[in-house]
């Protein structure tokens, strides 16, 4: 269990685990941000959710997953799991105009635009970028 009361996290819901790693390169560029943990499915997602204490969780979600349910309809279990997670939903498919239809999804991208995760976290949990 993540007991960082005053830390913002991050956690990678990904099946695959060189993308999980190249992820979690990425982000840890900015001190700021703390990994919480990964999950492969939605089960252990929403777990990893529930059992996560951080000032501020964002996950970086991929449609694709293990088990029954996919990425976009776990969105709205993970948000009833902690209603203040911010969700980007990342993705190789083009399902942009069903993350704009869902509520629970903060933002989108597709995998092709790796180097937006960073900045499009930072946006999401209202860091300077430049700090």
């Amino acid at each position: 269990m993540v007991n960082k009361e005053d830390e913002l996290c991050y956690a990678v819901i990904e099946d695959d685990p060189d993308l999980q790693h190249l992820i979690q390169l990425k982000l840890n560029v900015d001190p700021r941000l703390k990994f919480a943990g990964a999950a492969t499915n939605a089960d252990d997602a929403i777990e990893l959710v529930r059992s996560t204490n951080c000032k501020l969780l964002i996950l970086i979600l991929d449609h694709f997953i293990e088990g029954k349910i996919m990425g976009l309809p776990a969105a709205p279990l993970l948000k009833t799991a902690d209603p203040g997670i911010k969700i980007i939903l990342f993705t190789s498919h083009n399902l942009a105009i069903e993350a704009g239809r869902e509520p629970a999804i903060d933002a989108y991208l597709q995998k092709t635009d790796l180097k937006k995760v960073l900045p499009t976290v930072q946006r999401l949990l209202g860091l300077d970028p430049h700090e």
